[in-house]
């Protein structure tokens, strides 16, 4: 995969785990999970933090070695 393919797909698989997390935040601080009528989607909503906390961590790791990647061509070049 090119150096712009692999930038592109963490930065969406970033975009997409940030919206997954804001959506999350919604539902454990919903105001039924918070009078605890509905444990089962607050429980499923921390354990999908935990998921996209991974996710994130993976896609900043590909943005990490991609800026690597640039930077090592940018010396060769130089």
């Amino acid at each position: 995969m090119e150096i712009s393919g692999a930038v592109n797909s963490a930065f969406t698989g970033v975009q997409t785990q940030l919206q997954r997390f804001d959506e999350n935040v919604a539902e454990v601080a919903s105001t039924e999970a918070l009078a605890g009528r509905d444990t089962s989607t607050q429980d499923r909503a921390l354990v999908e933090q935990t998921e996209i906390v991974t996710s994130l961590q993976a896609n900043a790791k590909s943005l990490q070695a991609a800026g690597e990647r640039i930077g090592t061509l940018l010396d060769v070049q130089a």
